[in-house]
Order: structure tokens, then sequence, then C-alpha cells
């Protein structure tokens, strides 16, 4: 219930920011199965999308919560909302860690949807089928998606290791 009542607050705020500023606005969030959205790799996921995103986009306004759906961030954008959701599905695509994030995009009158952009839906992290079906389903267990979340992240993290340079 607790995780319901973050979804409608987040929703709320989403609401506020657009009314206030008529922009358009992206949202981004862990895609973390389960109640527990606090994990340390779910904030690790959400902090290196945020530099991403902050490199990609045109950014006017940034704001960051933290609650039960984990760490969320939410950018007012300098750009047509079209173009924003390309450019969000291509970070989910083609970022190593881009899969395990949600980035959506919204304005007034509406929220952008990969169909719009003659996009799949996405595919599960386990067996490629649309995640939606897996998910409903109930297809694999939470151990199993969390165990994949987790491997994602520690190959990412390892691989940053190796790329950095080591000082003298």
């Amino acid at each position: 219930m607790e995780l319901l009542e973050a979804r409608e607050k987040r929703d709320a705020f989403e609401q506020d920011l657009l009314e206030k500023n008529g922009q358009v606005l992206l949202s981004l969030r862990g895609n973390y199965p389960g109640e527990n959205k606090d994990a340390p790799s779910v904030s690790y996921v959400v902090e290196t999308l945020r530099k991403e995103v902050l490199k990609t986009f045109r950014v006017a306004e940034e704001y960051a919560e933290q609650s039960k759906e984990g760490l969320l961030y939410f950018f007012l954008l300098q750009e047509e909302g079209g173009e924003a959701k390309r450019k969000a599905v291509l970070l989910e695509e083609t970022h190593p860690l881009g899969r395990l994030a949600d980035l959506d995009v919204r304005d007034r009158g509406r929220i952008y949807s990969r169909r719009d952009l003659g996009c799949p839906e996405r595919s599960c992290y386990l067996c490629k089928e649309k995640a939606v079906y897996c998910v409903r389903s109930m297809k694999h267990t939470m151990e199993e998606v969390i165990l994949y979340f987790e491997k994602q992240v520690k190959e990412y993290q390892l691989l940053e290791c190796e790329n950095t340079p080591q000082r003298q």
C-alpha cells in the first residue's frame, strides 16, 4: 500500500510541476522489482543515469526525491516531448544500465510512449518476451530478476573500475 501511495504522490508532484512550468518533464527511477526500492544498486543506477541525462538533454530545472519508490529525479526540459522521448528510449536501449531504469516523458497533455515512436515494448530482462507479459504472469521469480539486476550493476561497476585511470 505504501508503494501505491508513493506512486500517487509522485504523479501529483509531476502534475504540479507541469501546471506551474508548462514544460516537458522527464522522470527517472530504477526499474527494480518488489517493495525494497532503496537497494544501493538501485540508487547507483539512478545516479549513473542522472549524469547521462544531464549530458543528453537540455535541462532547465532538476528535482530529486527519496520515497518508497527509491531515488527519483525529475527534470524539466527545454525540448519537444517527442524528441525527448526518442532520446530517453535511446538512453534506455544503449547505456549498459539503461534497461535497469525507467525514463518517462510527459507534458501537460500526454505521456509519451515507445509506441508513439514506433518502438517495441520493453523486453524482459531474462527471456526477451514483452516485460509486461512476464510481470503480469509472474513468469520469473522476484529473486531471479533481482539477481539479474544486481549482476548487471556489478559488471558495470567492474568495467568502470577497469576504465578509471590509476593514480601513480
